[in-house]
């Protein structure tokens, strides 16, 4: 049987209502999905941000810890504990090793120029600029690595000749190293030592915007255990010699802060900087404080 030609065929969709429903629930699952997504990615950019920061805080730490547990050591040349003497009726030591005298200065807000002898070391005593800290001890092929054609080297790896006489004869020349560390303009750990190119700096990591050092103080200069911690001022006010008073640090606290490469993480993240003080700082990066407590070998009775 045909149809009629002039009967319209039956015709089905979606109306005007149906259809605005349907594209608001589909915005609405779009909306959520971009949602998601955007905070994943957010966390994952966030937390590869904070590994990178606790790996270059790390090797920053190790490296400045490094030196620091050697400060003032020196091989004994003597078979014996350290030597006295009766000098015009007073006990007196005896030189029993080649360096003699502190192997660590200190300064509140940095030292005013990194480059300058160990005795023309001027602190700037700033409260807000990062804090300064110099070290020294006899090198070897043990302690250090050979380089430049000597047996030892200083922060920079750079090689570093026999510089000094011995306390112990003075005939005798070793190897005196010298390590200035100090975080620079450029939010970068830097050092400074006494090698081939004498106490020229150059960087060690970047991203360290501030860093705090603290020092362990022991009763004198022959004890080992901690009574106090102080300020580089504080050391300095302790009553004695700059060589006696240094020469009664047997430990060190060092906090450096570190700041993310890039200003992404949408949003201020409060922080506690160096002296435990949450902080919101005025900018979209990352910030995050990273310590750690050296003991100085010597003082505590290890050999190396």
């Amino acid at each position: 049987m045909t149809r009629p030609a002039n009967k319209p065929f039956a015709q089905s969709g979606f109306s005007l209502v149906e259809l605005l429903i349907a594209m608001a629930i589909g915005l609405v699952m779009l909306g959520a999905i971009l949602s998601i997504y955007m905070g994943t990615t957010v966390a994952g950019r966030q937390s590869d941000t904070v590994s990178r920061m606790g790996e270059d805080a790390t090797i920053a730490l190790e490296t400045m810890a490094r030196h620091i547990r050697m400060a003032a050591y020196s091989t004994p040349i003597l078979m014996a504990a350290r030597n006295t003497a009766t000098v015009e009726g007073q006990m007196v030591q005896l030189a029993d090793s080649n360096f003699a005298g502190a192997g660590i200065k200190g300064c509140d807000g940095g030292f005013s120029s990194t480059n300058a002898s160990w005795d023309d070391l001027v602190c700037t005593n700033s409260s807000t600029q990062p804090d300064d800290i110099a070290v020294r001890y006899e090198g070897d092929s043990f302690n250090t690595e050979a380089a430049g054609g000597n047996s030892a080297s200083d922060c920079l790896s750079q090689g570093v000749a026999r510089n000094a006489y011995s306390a112990a004869n003075g005939s005798l020349q070793y190897a005196l190293i010298e390590s200035r560390f100090f975080v620079s303009a450029n939010k970068e750990l830097s050092c400074a030592g006494n090698g081939q190119a004498s106490f020229t700096s150059q960087p060690l990591v970047t991203g360290v915007e501030f860093m705090r050092v603290r020092y362990g103080i022991a009763s004198d200069s022959t004890e080992s255990q901690v009574i106090f911690f102080a300020t580089a001022a504080e050391v300095n006010a302790l009553g004695g010699s700059a060589d006696q008073n240094w020469g009664r640090v047997v430990a060190v606290r060092i906090c450096i802060q570190m700041v993310s490469p890039s200003e992404d993480q949408g949003k201020v993240v409060p922080y506690y900087n160096c002296d435990g003080v949450l902080t919101t700082p005025g900018d979209k990066y990352l910030h995050r404080a990273y310590s750690t407590t050296v003991s100085i070998r010597n003082r505590a009775g290890i050999a190396q």
